[in-house]
């Protein structure tokens, strides 16, 4: 068997990516949702409402529409997310948001939680905290998707979970408390990451609020806004401006960084599905395919067509 075909069986090669969404809610918040990992057996046996499994596949690459954290408290593999291979190794937080892509490749069963929820369920029930993108571990410019975690720090959460789950579970839950707690637990992970040395770190100082905006409207905006000038407008101040303190605090100017947001979703759909240079030209909203070709190439230094088969020969 060819290395192309090894890929496609593997992967079950299909026309998009699998988008995962939470489950529609009747309320005016959406709802957070707490799962188990699949092998995770006899959590809260006391209670008349079990903690249901994670009903999605975690072994093959998806993404979601909400965010979501992995609190592990056993286990051994890795956690592929966006091409970064991160190792599964005892106690650690796992963060993801919207959009990216990923899967769990387990040598030894995970046990722990898995947290899902949408932005608006945070922003509601802790509006004094500090806004979702601008928690190191959800910045988009310089994620730090993964804490490894100390026995205190891992029973300090593994306390926090459970209560939280118990409240989760509990007949009348109290969807004001179970925010708290999620407010809580990302503040808690927030503080770990700010007493521990970093060398991923753009820029000394906080992040202006006017980049971490930028950061937010790229992320939800980058397919259909390819231009500064867009964002700029949303955000009313000139397009110089912007880059200019994009290019200081992110290292790179606000085009560039719209850029390698395109970029990254066509690395995404070259590699997990097999849609055509072309179609995924036109996926991304760039009208010529011959331009998209040469600006790949520019910025990967390989053609769209040779980064696809170097990662999957490399994924094997």
């Amino acid at each position: 068997m060819s290395a192309a075909n090894n890929f496609q069986s593997k992967f079950k090669m299909i026309q998009t990516i699998p988008v995962h969404s939470l489950p529609k809610s009747p309320d005016t918040v959406p709802a957070l949702s707490i799962y188990r990992f699949k092998n995770n057996q006899g959590v809260h046996k006391e209670s008349p409402v079990a903690l249901p499994t994670t009903p999605l596949p975690t072994d093959t690459p998806h993404r979601h529409t909400y965010y979501e954290m992995l609190f592990i408290e056993e286990g051994q593999g890795f956690h592929e997310i966006d091409f970064h291979s991160y190792a599964i190794q005892g106690a650690g937080l796992h963060f993801l948001t919207p959009g990216q892509v990923h899967m769990l490749s387990a040598s030894q069963p995970c046990r722990g939680y898995i947290l899902a929820f949408p932005e608006e369920f945070y922003n509601f029930y802790n509006p004094g905290s500090p806004p979702i993108n601008q928690l190191p571990f959800f910045q988009p410019a310089a994620r730090q998707p993964l804490i490894h975690l100390q026995e205190k720090e891992r029973v300090y959460f593994h306390n926090l979970m459970e209560n939280m789950v118990a409240e989760h579970l509990a007949p009348a839950a109290d969807c004001g408390i179970i925010g708290k707690y999620l407010g809580l637990i990302l503040q808690k992970s927030a503080s770990i990451i700010s007493n521990r040395p970093s060398t991923t770190q753009i820029s000394s100082g906080l992040m202006p609020d006017l980049v971490g905006k930028f950061q937010e409207l790229v992320e939800k905006n980058f397919l259909q806004w390819h231009e500064v000038q867009r964002y700029a407008s949303e955000l009313a101040v000139t397009p110089d401006y912007l880059s200019k303190l994009v290019k200081r605090y992110l290292g790179m100017t606000a085009q560039e960084y719209i850029l390698d947001k395109l970029l990254l979703e066509a690395k995404r759909l070259l590699v997990f599905t097999r849609l055509s240079s072309k179609e995924i030209a036109y996926h991304i909203q760039m009208d010529d395919p011959s331009y998209f070709s040469r600006i790949f190439k520019k910025k990967s230094g390989l053609t769209p067509n040779e980064y696809r088969e170097l990662v999957r020969k490399s994924t094997i």
